[in-house]
Formats: structure tokens, sequence, C-alpha cells
């Protein structure tokens, strides 16, 4: 896609023509929220009619009312993290516009202005649109948008018209960050539609063959104290080849300062009045995301990083690319998901009894290249002392998947709670799974669960931790999520740039409302460069801490006679003692009858 030619982000108009970086942080702010809104629309907008459904495997049946509704809860923000650093990267990497450039003229200004609010009037999940007197609104900004001299102009103030609303999901995609595919809505669509929105099937996402699409480098970066810093390294792969140890900070990716490419969302950021506002944490899930997606290519790429290390020496190496080994997942035209999933068992040593077993499962994306891993990861840790799953850096993705791994570990029929759109709700409801990845019978996980959260962890991520949390059975550790559960569709506009706007709400089974709140963590933890520098993950030391006083709990607690199994009778033995227990139970009978 070419790069943008105008500084307005999704949110205002301001910027300097004559500043790069600040066009390249309006390019990354717009670049990260039309990722935001091409999965939405992968979720909820992209349906067709005759697409596939997710695979059986992750998605429990649903009631005649619930098949009606939405199933893809959270793909609104899957692609937060992922395509934001493809688009940014390109965006930073192109050429930067003729300082002397003129604005593009507004294209169809009062058609564009006119579907905008009609969309947000007649399909916004709440038919009081947040106590917003939109009638007003429309007076107060329909005349603008008649006079707006440029495209920008009225990107701008639509933005700041659906601003008004005070939630995020909300927004306006230049077309220039936006290559249509199936997963928008588009002009000549609604045209030929002849199903109401909302009543078809969630799309099949398409998985891309390993080999191709996007690489992994074997490394997580997040925003530790801050600063971009690698918080995981796999062994085997590029990172770990060319030497990156955990705690490293990063510094430059092919000659580009980070902390300049930074500078506009922290700025953004730092003028928030308001730390909590949907906006707010929205420019947060952006840094947060921007930051974990820098170090990212396709296979068989690489790149020149420069880290600092612990002792504060710059190291530069070359990372390569290549390809996720379970392949990776995609929605339409867009750019596909490595995807990665990682299960072991970790063993913590007793004095003098056996050692406690945590089973630990991590995977980037709610997608269905991931189930397989997932559920044989699930056998793997079966019979541990307890799980930790890991959703740290998860954007979120399908979200029938989330009842599907939930499945797993209740062992009664439970509710992670309900979406609920303008006319129709749909319950996340879980039934226990009591077969294995290979057909097994077996039964649910009952073992102490922890869930690891962060900043970036968005979506059907929060549905499964919050859900799971709400009913009780899962013990949340990290630090609040994003905040960012509502399900958006994506629709073009006559002006070519596409519209986002969210459809539906989310609510856990005890009415706790995700959407601007995020999941609260049980033990708020955060990494720390000294704590990596050591080798220590402060997040999952907490919940493994949290796991084994809980089985040194249940050991102390179990009757000695459970501990010591009774001696194996012999048949004679056998039949004597039940000949015995009749007897007794014939001469109570008859002493019940003596009068």
């Amino acid at each position: 896609m070419p790069a943008p030619t105008a500084d307005s982000d999704s949110t205002s108009a301001s910027g300097s023509d004559s500043d790069p970086s600040s066009r390249r942080g309006a390019a990354l702010k717009r670049a990260a929220l039309c990722a935001i809104a091409l999965l939405a629309a992968a979720g909820c907008a992209s349906s067709r009619p005759n697409a596939g459904t997710p695979s059986s495997a992750t998605q429990p049946a649903m009631s005649k009312e619930s098949a009606s509704a939405d199933t893809t809860t959270t793909a609104t923000t899957t692609t937060t993290t992922t395509t934001t650093s493809t688009t940014a990267t390109r965006a930073e990497a192109a050429p930067d516009p003729a300082p002397a450039a003129k604005p593009a003229p507004a294209v169809r200004p009062v058609e564009t202005f006119d579907m905008v609010w009609t969309t947000v009037r007649d399909q916004h999940f709440d038919k009081t649109l947040n106590g917003v007197d939109w009638d007003a609104v429309r007076a107060e900004f329909e005349p603008k948008a008649r006079a707006a001299a440029s495209q920008d102009d009225l990107r701008a103030l639509l933005s700041d018209m659906l601003a008004r609303l005070g939630q995020s999901h909300f927004g306006i995609i230049p077309s220039e960050e936006v290559d249509i595919s199936p997963t928008v809505e588009t002009q000549r669509e609604r045209a030929d539609a002849s199903m109401p929105a909302g009543n078809d099937a969630p799309a099949e996402p398409d998985a891309a063959p390993a080999g191709s699409g996007p690489g992994i480098a074997g490394l997580d970066i997040a925003l530790v104290e801050g600063v971009p810093t690698v918080t995981r390294v796999t062994p085997g792969l590029s990172a770990a080849r060319a030497g990156v140890l955990v705690g490293w900070q990063v510094v430059s990716i092919d000659g580009r300062e980070i902390e300049r490419a930074l500078a506009p969302l922290r700025e953004s950021l730092s003028h928030e009045k308001n730390p909590d506002s949907p906006h707010a944490r929205q420019l947060r899930m952006m840094l947060a995301a921007t930051s974990s997606q820098l170090v990212t290519g396709s296979a068989g790429e690489r790149k020149r990083v420069v880290f600092r290390d612990a002792s504060g020496a710059e190291q530069a190496v070359t990372i390569g690319f290549e390809p996720a080994p379970l392949g990776s997942s995609g929605f339409g035209n867009l750019a596909p998901f490595p995807v990665e999933v990682e299960s072991r068992v970790v063993e913590i040593p007793i004095e003098g009894g056996k050692p406690v077993k945590i089973g630990y499962i991590a995977f980037n994306i709610w997608m269905t290249g991931a189930t397989e891993a997932i559920d044989k990861g699930v056998d793997l840790v079966r019979g541990c002392d307890g799980v930790v799953i890991d959703l740290r850096g998860n954007p979120g993705g399908i979200g029938a998947m989330s009842m599907g791994v939930a499945s797993h570990f209740v062992s009664e029929p439970v509710s992670l709670g309900s979406m609920i759109g303008r006319d129709t709700t749909l319950a996340f409801n879980v039934t226990p799974r009591k077969v294995s990845a290979a057909g097994k019978r077996v039964r649910p996980i009952s073992k102490p669960l922890a869930i690891l959260l962060d900043v970036r962890s968005a979506s059907t991520s929060e549905v499964f931790a919050g859900g799971l949390q709400s009913v009780g059975r899962a013990r949340i550790f990290g630090e609040a999520s994003a905040g960012m559960a509502l399900p958006a569709r994506a629709v073009e506009l006559p002006s070519g740039d596409v519209l986002m706007h969210a459809i539906a709400d989310f609510t856990t089974s005890t009415g706790v409302r995700l959407e601007g709140k995020g999941v609260l963590p049980d033990t708020s933890v955060s990494l720390t460069r000294s704590g990596l520098n050591k080798g220590s993950d402060e997040v999952f030391d907490s919940a493994a801490t949290w796991i084994r006083e809980q089985a040194l709990a249940a050991r102390a607690a179990k009757p000695a006679a459970d501990a010591t199994p009774a001696p194996k009778l012999k048949p004679r033995e056998r039949a004597a003692m039940r000949a015995a227990e009749r007897e007794a139970k014939a001469a109570a009978a008859v002493a019940s009858e003596t009068p």
C-alpha cells in the first residue's frame, strides 16, 4: 500500500507536513486502527452466504437463538498486533511524501457523512447510543462535512463525531491504509445483499501452508518498564541462534530508531485527560502492540537489529525469519498470522516429597490452525498438579474457540457470558469435554488453573479469561487486559474510506462488562528488566507459586486411607465378606419387622 499523504490520525487532524516522524507516527496510528477494523470485519461483516464455520472441535453446538448472532466475538482486535506491524512497517519504510503535496479534495462528503451517521444510528448495539443525542450530533457536524475542504478534513470531523460515543471500535480508516478484501463490505455488496446483516455464518479462516506468508524469529517483545524488551527467546530458532537474550532492549531495526517511531503514540497518550477513556486504552494497546511486533517479517526475510544488553552495551545482530511449523491462518485478503503453540511440563522440586508438576500452554492467536496443537497440549498436561495458560500478547481471534478450549477445564456446564447485539443475544455456553485429541475417554481437568494476561491480551483472550474468572474456575495473573471485547463491522464508504463500528457488547455470566475495563487480575504482577536479566518471569513465577501452594495443601488434606490402598482380598475371602453382608442385612430386616 502507498504511504499516507496526510498527517491526520483517526481522532484528530494534528501533525506537521514537514515532519517525517509525525507523518510516520500518524500512519502508524492509522495502521493500528485499520488492523482493528479489518479483523473486526473478519469476525462479523465478512460473513457470506455458504461460508464455512469454525471446526466442530472448537465450536460447541448453539441454540437456534444463538446461531443468529455473530460467533466471532473478538476478531475485533485480532490483528491489533500482527496486521499493525505489517502495515506500520510498510508505512514507515515508504518514502516520505513531498512536503509541498496538495491535500486530496474531499470525496462525496455529504453522502459519506450521511452513511456514517445513519449506520451508527441503525446498527449500534445500544439503541440509546450510549446516551448520546445523535440528532444533535448530526446538526453539529453535517455543516462541517459539507464544508470539508479535503479528504483529511472529512476524516478528522467524522472521527471526532464518532468519538462522541465514548466507545472503542468506532473509527474511520483511510482508503490508503486498506486493501478492500472479503472482510470489508463494499458498496456493490450492499446493493446486492439478500440477507440481513449478522445472520450469516462466520467465515472460516484461510489456512496458509508452512513455507509461505509470515515468518517467525522465535522471540517475543513487550513493553517492560516502558521500553520494548525481549521477553522470550525460543531455543533453536533464528533469534536464539543469533545470540539474542531475554532482557535485551530494542534500539533500532534496519537503521530506524524505535523510540522515534513510538514517540507520536507516546505523545498522544500523554495528552489524554482520562487515562481510562476508550481512546486512551486504544492508544496503550496500539503502543504495546506496535512494540511487540517490531521484529517481524516474512519467511525468508532478514533484518538487522540493534539491542541494548544488560550491561548497557549495544549488540547488533541479523535475524532471519522462517516459516512457522504450524503454518499460518488469516481472514480473506488480510495478512496471515503465523500460528505458534507451546506446551510443556515444569517440575518444582519439593524437599522430602514428589515434585509439583505444572502444565504450561501458550499460544499467540485464537485461530483454527492452532486447535490441534492446543488440544494435544492439554493432553500433555492432563496429569499435572495445575495448569498455566499464557495469553500474554494474544490479541484474540475466533470467539467460538473460547468455548472449545474452556471445555477442557470445566466439570459441569457453565457460561462464559453473552454477546449482546441490538436484537439478538449469543450465549457462550461451555460443555465439559470428555474426549482427548486421540479420541480416548478422559475427565476434564479439575486441578488449579492460572491464566496470564497483559495489556496486549484482547478480544477472545478476554472472553476466555474473564468468563472462567467469573465462574470461579481460573485465577488471573499479570496485568489488566486491553478492554477491547466488542465485535465490530467494517464497511466501505462512498468516499472510499472504511467505517469501523461496533455491533455488540459482551458481559460475563456474572454481568461484568469487559469493554473499556478489561479483565482485572486477581494477582497483579508485571515483568521487570532486572528479573528478565536474571532469567526470571515474575508473572509465571507468581502463578507457579500459587499452584504449588494449592497442590501441597491438597496433598496435606488427603486422608491417609486414600494414600494407602486397601489390601487385596482373595476370591474366597471376598465371597465370605459378601455373604456376611447379606446375612447382616437380612437380620436387620427381620429385626425391623418384629413388634
